[in-house]
């Protein structure tokens, strides 16, 4: 599980946009018909905007602009500040948190519409699995599943379609 972006497939495969879309596009029909990933992913997503409000419910002090009666415009250097740093630590922790529910719910939903899709592909790592040899087990991470073939009957090429070069089965 990689921190910074979901590794949705093998990064050898290179697909056209069209189909990338087309794919990703299945995928999150996929996800629509599973309720209990839908809540996942809305939860996980809202987790960092609760701790937003929890620590300027905890430091209310640090935004807030205090007027004085003898100088009656307010400085607003430290209010700016407290808000921008604020504003970047909840990015980065809200991104971190979408790549979780990225991970956790939406991944295997992609790799499912690519094997679908007929591209040989293990669901636990999105290795590319050789295409001639569709009952072996994953040269990267030794899993081994019967739905992790190639399936070439029902599926049209087209021009938009890339070349998918088969991974080197290191020998033992």
């Amino acid at each position: 599980m990689n921190p910074l972006w979901p590794v949705f497939h093998d990064p050898a495969y290179q697909p056209a946009l069209r189909e990338r879309l087309a794919f990703h596009w299945q995928a999150n029909l996929l996800m629509l018909r599973r309720p209990r990933d839908i809540v996942l992913f809305t939860v996980i997503s809202f987790l960092p905007l609760v701790f937003l409000i929890g620590f300027q419910m905890l430091f209310p002090s640090l935004y807030e602009v205090s007027l004085d009666t003898a100088n009656p415009s307010p400085d607003l250097a430290r209010l700016v500040f407290t808000t921008l740093v604020t504003f970047m630590v909840f990015l980065i922790i809200q991104h971190f948190a979408f790549v979780a529910a990225l991970n956790l719910t939406y991944v295997h939903h992609v790799r499912t519409a690519l094997r679908r899709r007929g591209i040989p592909l293990c669901p636990r790592c999105a290795q590319l699995l050789p295409p001639h040899a569709p009952g072996s087990s994953c040269p990267e991470c030794g899993a081994m599943e019967s739905s992790a073939r190639m399936n070439d009957s029902g599926r049209v090429t087209s021009n938009d379609d890339a070349a998918v070069p088969s991974p080197e089965v290191p020998r033992r």
